[in-house]
């Protein structure tokens, strides 16, 4: 115990338990947690127990990132709708070095370090992040995220992420999956070659979901921007038949159900919609993204409905070209301020615990538990009725 850490603050929140008020949390020099106490056995503690204003919680878990995208901010105009956010990004690569993405990458790992974050589910569509990614104090699931719209280039489009999936989990020894785009952006043939490899690996899986208003008029009549763009980009769209369903629904035996599936953003989604995914995949959550939503869309997901039909909500940052930061503790603020009758104690499970858990690392993060290395953050400026937060709340990483 000599070598043992012990702070207390006003509130700690394991997370895993009910909230204790005063708590001492106790941990040693790696940030392992040894004991979480009630303040009535301070007296049997030996050592100075550090005190704190404010919340002790664990580190946070962003489940939906695109680090390689770092190098954006502030280059894609605000609050004009997913289509021309799209135009807006592809122009924007061909205006760019790798030496400029790269270091976009460092800087965007370690802020999101700073910010108390100590896990995270990102997309790539390169290679460029996986050094860094190496060397991080943040654990990393890489997503390799495939696009292929068109059916006779779906081998094509498999073997390419293919052998970045082996590059990443051979070479570089970092977990990862190979993932869709989005229900409107992957071929039939592409996803049964996902969901196959999915199958083999027993991978956990990530898909954009209704970002876009447009993606249910694709698969309903085969209008909206999304055809529109597929034109403007000379891609062949005309295999497409509208399904009259909705797009999940119309994808759903591209995704094998026992698999854990994350469905990102959900801005548009429906109850129906929420409930047909609840019923058919067997461990699904869904990410939020809240600050990228208003950004793109200047819209938030019913998060509400979202909250009534299920507990497995995560929080997730997007990208810099769609954020003004990779912080998990502004999103959950700018959750708290929309939404206050959700409690914080709630939203701090959906940026720590829920995510671990989907990610399949709840073994060693998201909650203050005997033997776990969580991370600790202390957020600062708690409202007295814990209901909305200030603007000057902030978070510090303690461990």
């Amino acid at each position: 115990m000599s070598a043992s850490r012990k702070i207390s603050a006003d509130w700690v929140f394991p997370v895993s338990s009910p909230p204790v008020e005063n708590g001492i949390l106790i941990f040693d020099q790696k940030g392992k947690i040894l004991d979480l106490l009630d303040p009535s056995k301070a007296e049997n503690i030996p050592g100075a127990i550090e005190k704190f204003k404010g919340i002790l919680c664990p580190g946070f878990v962003n489940t939906h990132c695109h680090l390689e995208l770092s190098w954006l901010k502030g280059k894609i105009p605000e609050k004009t709708g997913l289509s021309e956010f799209v135009i807006a990004v592809q122009k924007a690569k061909r205006e760019t070095v790798d030496e400029e993405i790269h270091q976009a990458v460092i800087d965007a790992d370690r802020k999101m370090y700073e910010s108390g974050i100590v896990a995270a589910g990102d997309i790539s569509n390169t290679n460029i992040s996986f050094r860094v990614k190496r060397s991080s104090n943040i654990h990393y699931h890489t997503f390799i995220e495939i696009y292929g719209s068109i059916p006779e280039m779906a081998e094509e489009k498999f073997i390419r992420a293919k052998a970045l999936w082996d590059q990443l989990t051979r070479e570089y020894l970092l977990p990862g999956s190979i993932t869709p785009h989005a229900t409107y952006s992957v071929s039939q043939p592409l996803f049964k070659l996902i969901r196959q490899h999915a199958e083999t690996t027993h991978s956990i899986l990530s898909i954009h979901h209704q970002e876009t208003r447009d993606e249910s008029l694709l698969f309903l009549n085969k209008t909206g921007w999304i055809v529109e763009n597929m034109k403007k980009l000379g891609v062949d769209y005309s295999w497409f038949k509208p399904t009259g369903k909705p797009p999940l629904e119309s994808i759903a035996d591209g995704l094998p159900a026992g698999n854990r599936l994350l469905l990102v953003h959900n801005t548009f989604a429906s109850p129906g919609e929420m409930d047909f995914a609840l019923e058919t995949f067997v461990n699904v959550h869904f990410s939020l993204c809240p600050n990228a939503n208003l950004y793109i869309e200047d819209r938030l997901p019913d998060i509400p409905l979202l909250k009534s039909k299920t507990q497995k909500l995560t929080i997730g940052t997007d990208s810099l070209a769609s954020n003004d930061d990779l912080s998990v503790w502004k999103e959950i603020k700018t959750i708290n301020r929309a939404f206050p009758g959700i409690h914080i104690g709630e939203l701090i499970e959906w940026g720590t615990l829920n995510g671990a858990k989907f990610l399949g690392i709840d073994n060693r993060f998201g909650s203050f538990e005997a033997g776990k290395t969580p991370g600790i953050n202390l957020i600062t400026n708690i409202p007295e009725d814990q209901a909305v937060f200030s603007s000057g709340s902030k978070v510090v990483r303690l461990a």
